[in-house]
Formats: C-alpha cells, sequence, structure tokens
C-alpha cells in the first residue's frame, strides 16, 4: 500500500509539475505579446505628440489673410483673399495655409529651398523650423501643388498657376 501511495504522489507531482511549466510558458508568452502592445503604444504616443507639435509650429507661424468681400472690391485690391495658384484643369484652389509659400514659389524665377523659402515669407532659419518647413512641402509635391526638380529644390507643378482675375 506505501507503495501504491508513494507512486500516486509521484503522479500527482509530475502532473502539478507540468501544470506549472504550461502556466510558466503562458505567462511568458503573454509577456512578450504585453511587451509588444506597450511598444506600439509607446510609438504611438510618440507619434501623436511629435505631430500636435509640428502643426502647432506649423500653425503659429502662419500669417492669416485678411478676407475681402468681393461684391463692391476693386478686382486689383483682392490679391489677399484670392488664392496665389489654382490647378488649370480643374480650377481647385490650394489650402489657405499654403498660399504664402505657394505664392512665394509662383513669383520665384527658380526653384527654391525650405532654407531659402523661411528666408524670404521672413519665419525663422533654425534647423527645425527649416526641416518643419521641408515637410510641408513634401506634402505639397504629394499633393501635385509642387514638383521638386531635383532633391531639395521646389517649384510649382504643372498644372499648377496662378488665377486669371479677369
Amino acid at each position: 500500500m506505501e507503495q501504491e501511495l508513494s507512486a500516486l504522489l509521484k503522479q500527482r507531482e509530475e502532473a502539478a509539475r507540468r501544470r506549472v511549466e504550461g502556466l510558466r510558458a503562458e505567462l511568458a508568452a503573454l509577456n512578450e505579446r504585453i511587451a509588444a502592445a506597450e511598444e506600439e503604444l509607446s510609438y504611438l504616443v510618440v507619434t501623436q505628440a511629435t505631430l500636435a507639435r509640428v502643426f502647432a509650429e506649423r500653425d503659429a507661424g502662419e500669417p492669416e489673410f485678411e478676407q475681402v468681400p468681393t461684391g463692391d472690391a476693386d478686382p486689383d485690391d483682392l490679391s489677399g483673399s484670392l488664392p496665389p495658384v489654382v490647378r488649370v484643369a480643374t480650377g481647385e484652389v490650394p489650402a489657405e495655409g499654403d498660399w504664402p509659400v505657394l505664392a512665394l514659389l509662383a513669383s520665384a524665377n527658380t526653384p527654391l529651398r525650405a532654407k531659402e523659402v523661411c528666408e524670404v515669407t521672413q519665419e525663422a532659419t533654425d534647423h527645425r523650423h527649416v526641416e518643419t518647413l521641408r515637410m510641408r512641402l513634401k506634402r505639397m509635391v504629394r499633393g501635385e501643388w509642387l514638383a521638386e526638380p531635383s532633391r531639395g529644390l521646389f517649384t510649382l507643378a504643372d498644372g499648377v498657376r496662378a488665377p486669371d482675375r479677369t
């Protein structure tokens, strides 16, 4: 009887040991999943904070445009209310926040670099502001408002020009 009881206890010990090992393996797998989820969460938090900072800096540096009513206004006095450029094919106008940059590039004889645009528009020319503007310019290239004929040089895209005032 002692041997049977000893053998039964040995079986139960082995079964308990397997359960503990199985639970530890599950816990290790769960810890890996938690670590991966925490890493993804961290990236998302950093990305949101970065975007919020970039948008706040962009919005703080852009001048407001005075809207002039078109009813009784002289067309020559409407420069602040007309977009600097339009898409020739569709008549589409750019986002109002992009107007200063597009107006500058529409009047430029040659493609400009982001730092040159900062200098002409009298924005800060420190590295951070130049890089923020460069990201905006790249976005306008993707939106087909600008072209980048050579790396870092920006100009109006084909099919984008100043609107007719007539």
